[in-house]
């Protein structure tokens, strides 16, 4: 007897319903609920569509996470209907997924609950009267890139084309083009978002100025966001790309991204990465991308200064948006490993320029043991420096403000992104803890190196940057309006159901 496609796709619907051994009573039901609800728009394990989702975390460490079952709304309505059945489930756990390159167990993943994966929920239109795009939030910024650049126009989004979209705007987001209209958050006008109580709402910035600086960087604890309204900017071709050095080049690169810093301010079309990567063995290399603003980089000043450096890889060259994003993006979509962020916020400290190569050797020392272990080939860490100038700030301010708090009074900065990749599951918490040394490492070292330039370390305001930090670091307690932005949500969500129920950074 032949079985129809539907009785099949039925039957593996039903045994992955019955596979929910880990799960709760009230999970199980809140899952069956929503299915018959959404009908094909949910799936369980043993399904392929189950499979695909789980498999698709950017971090191997969060597919060995298993939710009890995965939604797959196609419209805000979707996820209406299923914030407000889960609303009758006070004890299940819940998350939303937007492109799964958090790496933070529990941020967009959840184990024995209900994931709500954003992937079909995809597009990007450009609104030329009004000059800006309408984004949704799943897929990746290669998705966006790619359709924007057809009209001749770009948002303020990610430098690698494989991150996800809504990660990024709702944390802040570093973009190659900040130093020219600020954060990729600062840019955000308009979000359509389903609240803590399943309700559909519209935010317009102009309208509701507080909750759209609270949303500028604060995460999804306001909400799933299926919609953004972003500023859109022109675009034609650029330049840039990656170039490879090896670790002699160290003392060169640190003194040109000393010089870069400041004098980002004045060439805003300019921005780069200093990926310091150290491997097995001992081996240090530096992964610069490069960024420029139009066709051709300029041949004096810091920038200048980085590409007169002998590479032993060079892929830049002019060309399109998207192709740069693409081609950054490429390496990084290469790898099958777990992997870690930590971030730190660092002061710019004009008269010592000696702190990177400080930092980077701190680096080296605390890894250098276990990289000696031949059977750790796969694994390895970086200390990435993004430069976040003073403009960066100006620019945010003038968009009427963000989560962060970033001003126009402020000092140049750069946000540290320190990430390891391995492979072995064994080695979770010690490749974890590296990171966690490094920045209590330079957490003490603040003090030393601030005093000759800026006074008591308490003067100086240093936020953690969402993108890029560990769960168990408290970012928003770093925002300089922490108490408001707490008062704002306890506000949206008064019965808690974000704060307590959802992955992600908390006020």
């Amino acid at each position: 007897m032949r079985i129809s496609s539907s009785v099949f796709l039925s039957i593996v619907g039903l045994m992955g319903q019955q596979a929910l051994g880990a799960a709760s009573d009230s999970t199980i039901k809140a899952c069956q609920e929503i299915s018959k609800a959404l009908s094909s728009r949910v799936s369980f394990p043993l399904s392929l569509t189950y499979q695909n989702e789980v498999g698709e975390y950017w971090s191997t460490v969060l597919r060995d996470l298993k939710p009890a079952c995965i939604i797959l709304p196609e419209s805000a309505l979707d996820v209406s209907t299923a914030v407000k059945i889960l609303n009758k489930y006070p004890d299940v756990k819940f998350t939303a997924k937007s492109g799964g390159h958090d790496p933070n167990i529990g941020h967009a993943t959840v184990q024995d609950g209900v994931l709500i994966s954003l992937s079909k929920l995809s597009g990007t239109t450009y609104d030329r009267a009004r000059n800006v795009a309408l984004v949704k939030p799943g897929g990746e910024w290669n998705d966006v890139i790619t359709a924007l650049n057809k009209e001749g126009v770009t948002v303020v989004g990610g430098r690698l084309g494989i991150v996800g979209i809504a990660g990024l705007l709702l944390q802040g987001g570093i973009s190659f083009l900040s130093s020219q209209y600020g954060l990729a958050a600062d840019n955000i006008v308009g979000w359509e978002i389903v609240a803590a109580n399943g309700t559909i709402i519209n935010v317009n910035a102009a309208d509701q100025p507080e909750l759209a600086v609270a949303l500028r960087g604060s995460g999804s604890q306001f909400g799933i966001v299926t919609q953004f309204t972003a500023r859109a900017y022109p675009i034609g071709k650029v330049w840039g790309g990656m170039r490879i050095y090896d670790g002699s080049k160290a003392d060169a690169i640190f003194k040109a991204l000393h010089d870069f810093v400041p004098y980002n301010t004045q060439d805003k079309k300019a921005a780069i990465i200093a990926s310091h990567t150290f491997a097995i063995g001992g081996t240090r290399a530096f992964i610069m991308f490069y960024f420029y603003d139009g066709e051709t980089p300029p041949t004096t000043g810091p920038f200048a200064d980085f590409l007169k450096i002998d590479s032993i890889i060079d892929i830049t060259e002019t060309q399109t948006y998207p192709e740069l994003l693409k081609s950054n993006g490429m390496g990084a979509s290469l790898l099958n490993s777990r992997i870690s962020f930590r971030t730190f916020t660092l002061p710019y400290i004009a008269n010592n320029p000696a702190i990177y190569a400080e930092i980077s050797d701190k680096m080296g020392d605390i890894t250098k043991e276990f990289l000696s272990d031949p059977f750790k080939l796969t694994s390895q860490c970086s200390v990435d420096f993004q430069p976040l100038s003073s403009i960066v700030g100006q620019h945010s301010e003038d968009r009427g403000g963000n989560a962060m708090g970033l001003t126009g009074s402020d000092p140049d900065r750069l946000i540290l992104e320190i990430q390891c990749s391995w492979a072995d599951k064994r080695d979770d918490e010690i490749m974890v803890q590296f990171s966690r040394d490094l920045t209590d490492w330079i957490e003490s070292r603040i003090p030393v190196w601030v005093g000759g330039q800026y006074g008591p370390v308490t003067d100086v305001y240093l936020p953690l940057f969402m993108n890029d930090a560990m769960s168990d670091q408290n970012v928003t307690g770093s925002y300089r309006n922490y108490a408001k932005f707490k008062a704002l949500q306890l506000q949206a969500d008064p019965e808690g159901v974000l704060r307590t129920r959802t992955g992600g950074f908390k006020y």
